[in-house]
């Protein structure tokens, strides 16, 4: 199908429309995905950072 789009075969005559969508489409697409994946792996270091402080702060903690 793509090779059909790329050479403009397509009885409607829309082809270089259609690439340009796909093209379109195939460089936003790996950035979101990228996106997602960079916001997954910085929510879990803050979880991890929190949860470090939280330990530190009860090692430090006077006892009575």
């Amino acid at each position: 199908m793509l090779a059909l789009l790329a050479h403009g075969l397509l009885p409607d005559g829309h082809g270089s429309i259609a690439v340009s969508i796909l093209m379109l489409l195939g460089m936003i697409i790996p950035f979101l995905i990228l996106g997602g994946v960079c916001w997954v792996f910085l929510k879990a270091k803050r979880r991890e950072d929190a949860e470090l402080a939280r330990e530190a702060e009860w090692r430090n903690a006077r006892s009575s």
